[in-house]
């Protein structure tokens, strides 16, 4: 084979990989427009983070309609060298109360980013699922028990302690005082205020419970040191 042709045989691969790659879909993404040249409102933004190409962020609108309107949630995206092969890790460093996303650590169970991963598929396709899914939980692959319970057996609850962790963690416009009361509760009894909302929400806000528990474990945990 010809050297120009190993050339740009090498170059179409490395366009449709790594750096080039990345960046071009970051243009596409930030620069659609509708069929008349209007800009379409995408509901996130997505940069490079350290001009990094590999190491990257996005910022996704809450749905309108949904508990996290209003909210506004960063996403951490970490491409491996392997992409499109391999797809990125995608989490969430806002924390959010969902059935798909893990209240604690942030990771997403989304299955385009698992086995349904195709090489054809994109950032953009990746945001616009995720942005999807924050919408309409995907209760067919559900990520933490407490949330999945609570959205299914106690819907009404979870709406409020979605928009309660939206306002809180997402500068969400939902305010909800009797939340922030029986949070103020358990930082009273010595709990950290992230670690109160998250074993409140998981026990469905029933402070009596939770505070007799916490009592119980500070009295065993001072009765082992003495």
């Amino acid at each position: 084979m010809p050297s120009s042709a190993v050339s740009t045989i090498g170059t179409l691969m490395w366009s449709n990989t790594g750096p080039a790659r990345v960046q071009r879909e970051i243009n596409t993404a930030m620069h659609m427009r509708s069929v008349n040249g209007e800009p379409v409102d995408r509901g996130f933004k997505l940069w490079l983070i350290d001009e990094s190409w590999s190491n990257l962020c996005a910022e996704i609108e809450g749905p309108p309609g949904s508990p996290y309107e209003g909210g506004v949630f960063v996403v951490k995206i970490l491409v491996p060298d392997t992409y499109p092969v391999v797809p990125p890790k995608v989490e969430f460093r806002t924390r959010i109360w969902h059935p798909n996303v893990s209240p604690e650590s942030g990771a997403i169970g989304l299955n385009i980013l698992g086995k349904a991963w195709s090489p054809d598929m994109s950032l953009r396709t990746i945001l616009m699922a995720v942005r999807n899914i924050i919408a309409i939980p995907d209760m067919a692959t559900p990520f933490d028990d407490d949330v999945t319970r609570q959205y299914s057996q106690r819907h009404e609850l979870f709406v409020r302690t979605a928009k309660h962790w939206t306002h809180r963690y997402a500068n969400g416009p939902n305010c909800i005082p009797e939340f922030d009361a029986k949070i103020q509760t358990l930082m009273d009894l010595g709990m950290y205020e992230s670690l109160a909302r998250s074993t409140l929400s998981k026990k469905d806000w029933h402070v009596d419970k939770v505070c007799h528990n916490f009592s119980s474990l500070k009295r065993a945990s001072s009765e082992e040191r003495a």
